[in-house]
């Protein structure tokens, strides 16, 4: 294939960015730029600065041939007016302007959440892609959620829940704009079948399933320095079922000899520090906090099994494919994308009901890990590399 220009457009990128959404751009972004395409992102430092105090928690990464352009105001204020009003003026001026000066083939919206929606809007020739990350398209929470543990079946109206939040209602996801701005996406791209459906149901939109993808594990990983551990990795917030994972875990730890390891960080960690000091659990659960990129992978390939205990429908989360590339069995709960990841590998590694997780725990096999290694490693090798990724993406591109 000829090479193209590309523009992405994305709320966050690394090293500003707080979740997985983010680090795919940044993958993809690169892997398009190693086959010798030109490849743009333009992106908010104002939304970092909202969302994260300070500078990055994260080592500084190289954009390896990708030019990135950033929206950086004095007062920070784009990202509070776009989600009130659904635009910033910077942004569309910023964004125009880029279209301008580059000329792309073509424009991938990814999270724009805090950049607003009339970059869906079509202003040129060029293919008009969006990739769903999230539940944003339908979802002014952007997680499905209307309750503390309970999905929202049918997004509708969003006062209730905006009110229980202490947030604003976002008027102008009923507006005309909106809905003509979302009927200008040539291709949705959403990673996972579960909420491909879920958006669906609200927009016709043309719209097919890519899985994420993770790349090729480092070839010398260092050992982590811990054995005989089960391991999360993830954003400690409620929606993520941390709390859910600790409080089985401190019921059942002295009946099992695995500790629990904790990596992330986030609104939940003192809750968490307090209930392991409550509980005396100082020599069984050890919480690190963000860790690098090098140490994640060390802890995922020593790990016994990485569990992903969501209470929201998780969509096709990143880490989930690292343990994969490195053949690490993951335990998930039945919610959103992930039993269709798990369900490739054994359905009984998926839970529906905290008792179904304490089982799992207290059940898990120690060679388990070593008899799966070999498909694990198959599974990822088919479904989720960047090479599978891009066959499945230049598709599109050829179909256009």
């Amino acid at each position: 294939m000829e090479t193209l220009k590309f523009l992405f457009t994305s709320t966050f990128y690394p090293p500003y960015h707080i979740g997985g959404d983010a680090v795919h751009v940044k993958y993809l972004a690169q892997e398009l730029a190693k086959w010798g395409h030109e490849v743009h992102v333009l992106h908010s430092l104002d939304a970092y600065r909202v969302k994260r105090k300070g500078p990055p928690k994260r080592d500084e990464e190289a954009y390896d041939n990708v030019n990135v352009h950033t929206i950086q105001t004095s007062f920070n204020l784009g990202p509070y007016i776009t989600y009130l009003f659904g635009n910033s003026p910077a942004v569309i001026r910023k964004f125009e302007s880029l279209l301008r000066e580059i000329k792309p083939d073509v424009v991938h919206h990814h999270n724009i959440s805090l950049l607003g929606y009339n970059l869906l809007r079509k202003k040129d020739n060029y293919l008009n892609l969006y990739t769903a990350h999230d539940y944003w398209l339908i979802c002014q929470q952007n997680n499905l959620m209307k309750a503390r543990n309970q999905v929202c079946e049918r997004p509708r109206f969003c006062s209730l829940c905006a009110l229980k939040r202490c947030k604003p209602l976002q008027l102008w996801r009923h507006s005309h704009g909106f809905k003509t701005a979302v009927r200008d996406i040539d291709i949705l791209i959403a990673p996972s079948n579960y909420l491909k459906e879920k958006i669906l149901e609200k927009f016709n939109v043309r719209a097919v399933t890519i899985p994420n993808f993770a790349p090729e594990p480092p070839k010398d990983i260092k050992s982590s320095e811990f054995s005989n551990f089960f391991l999360y990795a993830g954003v400690l917030e409620e929606h993520k079922g941390i709390l859910h994972l600790i409080k089985v875990y401190g019921e059942i730890c002295n009946k099992i000899q695995r500790r629990l390891i904790i990596v992330g960080d986030g609104n939940l960690r003192t809750q968490i520090d307090r209930y392991i000091r409550r509980m005396k659990l100082e020599n069984k659960i050890f919480v690190l906090g963000f860790v690098s990129r090098d140490r994640l992978y060390s802890l995922l390939k020593d790990a016994d099994a990485l569990i992903i205990p969501s209470i929201w429908p998780e969509n096709n989360p990143l880490v989930a494919l690292e343990a994969l590339s490195l053949g690490t069995p993951v335990i998930t709960s039945n919610m959103g994308g992930l039993p269709e990841i798990i369900g490739k590998i054994n359905d009984k590694l998926v839970y529906g009901s905290i008792s179904e997780l304490k089982w799992l725990l207290l059940n898990y096999d120690a060679a388990y890990k070593e008899k799966l290694l070999a498909r694990l490693k198959e599974i990822y090798e088919k479904h989720y590399t960047p090479e599978a990724y891009l066959s499945a993406y230049f598709g599109i591109l050829r179909k256009w």
